[in-house]
């Protein structure tokens, strides 16, 4: 039987009598985008598509660790004592991934990118590359001793921040969150109230569709193996909702018979290896949900079930068990969506 999550909050929207859904897609971040909107209006495509790529552009330009003008990489770039002005996006998407650090102990770390980039996870060296093989134990090691979070001074009254000296932000954990949250709001902006926007397979609904119905998403659950029952089918009613989910069978690669997914553990250094298959967070903002279903999973099922319940956060955790089976947890917050 299909899980159902629904919001505990309905905001009183109507949905707009004559309107059909209307679809746009695109790529952006090394992956896709997609919106879809009520509209009475087929010849706003043009207008929309303009408005949701300006922003998805926005946060390239200062976040993206892929393309070397941007500020976060000019900011990486930056010598020791270098303090520098940041934009206002980069500036917001940098308090919140410091807060999350503090908060998660560090499960969550915006200053691992030495680290996500030796494991083959960043723009080069890349795990598919021809002859790419992961780091020995000294390279780990530096890059384990260039990512103090705490090193970075950070002023957001004046949306400053110090380079300390060789530390590499990377904001893959958070950015694409913030850039569907961004679309959300300047589609609202524009008088656009009724719409879904996914960016990479995080998700943002508000308003309803055409039809009084909300924006229903099924989660995707990872991969069963042979053999074994899949996890219980999931329906998330995304009203006013944001969904992210991360998991080990995302994007990995094999390494004499080790299989090496791209969720990093910055305590150790080295790949997650605790079995924790997927976790899905639910939240009003897609940035937080992002953040959060990162360092749930980093964080593993027992310590991140804790974490998350500390914190009210509503997720499901989904389990590899050494008999391969998969099996399901959600934090309470999660059980109450759920009816």
């Amino acid at each position: 039987m299909t899980r159902v999550l629904v919001p505990e909050h309905i905001d009183g929207a109507v949905p707009l009598v004559g309107a059909r859904v209307q679809r746009l897609h695109g790529e952006t971040m090394g992956t896709t985008w997609s919106v879809h909107w009520a509209d009475r209006d087929a010849a706003r495509h043009g207008a929309v598509r303009a408005l949701v790529e300006a922003e998805l552009d926005l946060v390239v330009a200062q976040m993206s660790t892929w393309l070397p003008g941007s500020d976060i990489e000019r900011f990486n770039r930056a010598g020791a004592g270098s303090r520098r002005a940041l934009p206002a996006a980069f500036a917001e998407v940098l308090q919140a991934a410091l807060w999350m650090a503090e908060a998660s102990s560090g499960a969550f770390n915006p200053a691992a990118g030495a680290l996500v980039n030796c494991w083959g996870f960043g723009p080069a060296p890349r795990y598919t590359d021809p002859g790419f093989t992961p780091p020995g134990a000294a390279s780990v090691q530096a890059a384990l001793g260039a990512q103090d979070w705490r090193a970075l001074r950070f002023d957001a009254t004046t949306r400053e921040a110090t380079q300390p000296g060789g530390l590499r932000l990377d904001f893959s954990a958070i950015a694409k969150g913030d850039a569907v949250d961004r679309v959300a709001q300047a589609l609202n902006a524009a008088g656009i109230a009724h719409a879904l926007v996914e960016v990479g397979g995080e998700l943002r609904g508000q308003g309803l569709r055409p039809d009084g119905m909300p924006w229903w998403v099924d989660l995707a659950p990872p991969p069963a193996l042979p053999g074994h029952a899949p996890p219980r089918a999931t329906r998330v009613a995304l009203h006013g909702l944001s969904v992210a989910t991360s998991g080990d069978y995302r994007r990995a690669y094999l390494h004499e018979g080790r299989r090496l997914p791209h969720s990093i553990d910055p305590r150790t250094g080295h790949p997650v290896a605790h079995g924790l298959a997927s976790v899905s967070v639910l939240h009003t903002e897609c940035l937080w949900a992002d953040a959060w279903s990162t360092a749930l999973t980093v964080a593993g099922r027992d310590a991140g079930l804790a974490l998350a319940e500390a914190h009210g956060i509503a997720a499901l955790f989904v389990q590899r068990e050494a008999d391969g089976c998969l099996t399901e947890t959600l934090t309470g917050a999660m059980e109450r969506l759920a009816g």
